[in-house]
């Protein structure tokens, strides 16, 4: 029964493993800082990807380039640091680290963490490889950028883990319905134009603009159906079912051959194409607001494109009998077929935001240096890896005491991570620009108990 069990745990967990996902604006270092809050405030190439009428909105350069920036995400609705460090990371000794034999309460605290019967796990890692704008006089500003978006997410049944810990003991019943999986590593080819636009009466200035996007797909996976039940008598008759789809495309990045062969412009298995629009108002010196929608598109998988799937009825009333156990791993693992191309949609959202300079109120003249405000709404269209279709809603604040040391913190509520608190820095110089930042900064204030981690860093050179 035990090889039954590693089984149905390769199933479900080393699919989530052996695949990366997509993601995308975590590479933006600045929003990182202020929570992801950058409709109406992002400026420059911060904008890509985001509002792209906001790249019409001068940044004082005419040539910006970006040295890889980068932001890495990850989060866990049940798994915090103490838990992980605790359980998952073996146990010291003499002859080094051993596995961690678990009692009772050490399951029990396993399983009290789950506040749900499904928790929900993320991770994503954005790096852009190019990103280089110009400014046009009396035109607009161009953008070009190439940005390679690695996503996953899991939702794990608590069912699930309590079976891994405890087995399929006799008079015990398991429900796994809710488990899924998705993962892909994308790169994203960027076009973004910002431009004027004709006055309204009651706006000081109008922006627009748009962003056009070739998309490569070099790896997908998705479990798109997962229903299994378990059942166990009192006699030590185990029987139940399992009913599974996953679709893949590409190869399998986690590949050592991958690894050791790896090329900066790989074969991809999928391509897609995307557009982003926004609009950008100025009401006053010291009030704006935007809109915009990206990522308005779909995927179409073509290379090496495959699907898993099982439909089982499975029963063991000997476990000594090596011809059931192996009939029943075999059942469960699926079976593997080619099938034709598939479409996935990329991830659209509608972002609305509104940023007040604090400093340039009529009224106020008791603040050094500046400070902004700005709060956004973002609504995602679809679920993906580096998506959810709950709201999310983010309040930013940069506060400048001196031109060249921006200060960044926010906080937002929804999404993916539910809530978050950020913080960030920058040192701006004429020439040349430094930031860092986190969405997540609860590990400093409860470093053993936090769940949610982020960094982001970025450099550019203005000319």
């Amino acid at each position: 029964m035990m090889r039954i069990h590693f089984c149905l745990l390769a199933v479900c967990i080393t699919s989530f493993g052996s695949s990366l996902f997509a993601g995308g604006e975590r590479a933006n270092v600045r929003g990182m800082g202020m929570a992801r809050t950058y409709t109406a405030t992002s400026r420059g190439l911060d904008a890509v990807g985001i509002n792209p009428a906001n790249l019409a909105l001068s940044d004082e350069n005419t040539v910006t380039l970006r040295i890889l920036p980068f932001g890495i995400h990850f989060g866990s609705e049940f798994l915090d640091y103490d838990l992980y460090t605790t359980y998952f990371t073996g146990v010291q000794t003499d002859s080094g680290r051993v596995g961690r034999y678990l009692n009772e309460n050490d399951k029990q605290r396993i399983l009290s963490a789950f506040s749900a019967d499904i928790a929900s796990n993320r991770a994503n890692v954005d790096a852009q490889i190019i990103g280089a704008s110009l400014h046009l006089d009396g035109t607009g500003t161009i953008a070009f950028t190439v940005t390679d978006e690695l996503g996953a997410s899991a939702n794990v049944p608590r069912d699930y883990v309590n079976f891994i810990l405890n087995g399929n003991t006799p008079g015990s019943s398991y429900d796994f319905s809710g488990a899924a999986v998705a993962a892909s590593w994308v790169r994203e080819y960027s076009l973004s134009f910002g431009m004027e636009l004709p006055k309204v009466s009651f706006l000081k200035q109008l922006v627009g603009g748009v962003g056009v996007k070739l998309v490569h797909g070099f790896a997908y996976y998705e479990i798109q159906r997962f229903d299994a039940t378990l059942n166990t008598t009192q006699e030590g008759t185990l029987s139940g079912t399992v009913d599974f789809l996953a679709k893949s495309a590409g190869d399998d990045p986690f590949k050592n051959r991958l690894l050791k062969d790896y090329a900066l412009f790989p074969d991809h298995a999928g391509t897609g194409f995307a557009f982003d629009i926004g609009m950008t108002g100025i009401v006053t010196n010291y009030l704006s607001c935007g809109i915009s929608v990206t990522d308005v598109g779909f995927m179409k998988w073509t290379g090496n494109t495959k699907e898993t799937y099982a439909d089982t009825t499975l029963l063991v009333d000997d476990p000594l009998r090596g011809d059931q156990r192996d009939a029943i791993e075999s059942a469960i693992r699926g079976r593997k077929r080619s099938v034709g191309s598939f479409s996935t949609p990329l991830p659209t959202t509608l972002r609305l935001g509104v940023a007040l300079k604090v400093n340039k109120l009529p009224d106020v003249t008791e603040i050094p240096g500046e400070l902004l405000i700005a709060l956004d709404y973002n609504q995602g269209f679809g679920n993906t890896p580096s998506l959810s279709t709950n709201p999310r809603v983010s309040l930013g604040v940069e506060y400048s005491p001196l031109p060249w040391l921006p200060l960044r913190t926010g906080a937002s509520f929804g999404g993916t991570d539910k809530v978050n608190i950020a913080f960030g820095f920058g040192l701006n110089f004429s020439a040349f620009s430094f930031d860092l930042s986190s969405e997540n900064v609860s590990w400093l204030f409860v470093p053993r108990s936090f769940s949610y981690g982020s960094v982001a860093m970025g450099m550019q050179l203005k000319l």
